[in-house]
């Protein structure tokens, strides 16, 4: 206890000559004693106070009091692998950090501060993240695959994203959208498939609750997409079998897509393959 705080306490204790006195004087002295009594611990400073008095991290004050911080930290999104890289090397840390990627969350994370080296062990505090965000027509095209429409149905789908559609199937694919559309109603009687692999659907065209004109619809067998799968990414072309099934007059419509898990993790390995070769850093498959 320092001289000026023995003092302090004397003079309370003959002024006031009571216990209570003598108690508020000995806990402003021993608070004032453990706050000037700093202790290092590393780059982190604590107040030792006696018993009954708890012990309280105040390295985020001092440090806010600074006109720098000790150390990096925090986490970043980016939205593209572009400003990820651009990130990482503003930041210099390829001897010192790792890069994961996640191929299930399809994200790639950047620990700047990682234990990479041993005789420096980091926090793993400092990151950057880029996760892959599925574009809104890539996600349309997967939540009605395998979903049976009718006529009505599938017509105005095939209409609405006719741009996503690729190669000469597309326009094949729109003449029975519009041929369904512009009808006022159609039993369909049969289908036969034809030598180029196409399908032929028979059907008779009812007015005025009489049978009309019969006419024939081809179908393509498959038809192909042209998407991108990823925000800020390239197109994927992807394969789709057209299916169909008749009944009661009448006829349903669905696809399938062949493997779309595989153009999604193609997609991904893609921005992994970017960033192994531009970053500098060790690039691991997994999480961090």
């Amino acid at each position: 206890m320092s001289d000026t705080t023995t003092n302090t306490l004397g003079m309370l204790v003959a002024r006031e000559d009571a216990p209570e006195a003598l108690q508020v004087a000995e806990q402003l002295a021993a608070s004032i004693a453990g706050a000037l009594n700093l202790r290092q611990h590393g780059d982190a400073t604590f107040a030792v106070l006696p018993e009954g008095y708890e012990l309280r991290d105040v390295t985020g004050a001092i440090e806010k009091a600074a006109p720098i911080r000790n150390r990096c930290q925090g986490a970043v999104t980016l939205g593209d692998v572009d400003s990820l890289l651009a990130y990482c090397a503003d930041q210099g840390c390829q001897e010192s950090g790792y890069i994961y990627a996640d191929p299930d969350g399809r994200s790639i994370t950047a620990v700047f501060n990682d234990q990479r080296l041993r005789s420096v062990p980091g926090w793993r505090d400092h990151r950057a993240q880029f996760t892959a965000q599925l574009t809104p027509e890539c996600r349309k095209w997967l939540e009605h695959d395998k979903k049976a429409m009718g006529q009505g149905e599938f017509a105005e789908f095939v209409e609405d994203n006719f741009a996503d559609l690729n190669g000469q199937d597309a326009q094949t694919l729109l003449n029975v959208a519009s041929t369904i559309q512009a009808t006022t109603g159609i039993n369909f009687s049969s289908a036969r498939r034809l030598q180029d692999g196409q399908v032929q659907l028979t059907y008779n065209e009812v007015i005025d609750a009489k049978a009309g004109a019969d006419g024939a619809l081809k179908i393509p067998q498959t038809f192909t997409l042209g998407l991108r799968i990823f925000k800020n990414g390239e197109g994927y072309k992807l394969t789709a079998r057209l299916k169909y099934r008749l009944a009661s007059g009448g006829v349903k419509f669905w696809y399938e897509l062949e493997r779309p898990e595989r153009a999604i993790e193609d997609a991904f390995a893609g921005y992994v393959a970017t960033v192994r070769e531009k970053s500098g850093y060790a690039v691991l498959i997994g999480k961090p």
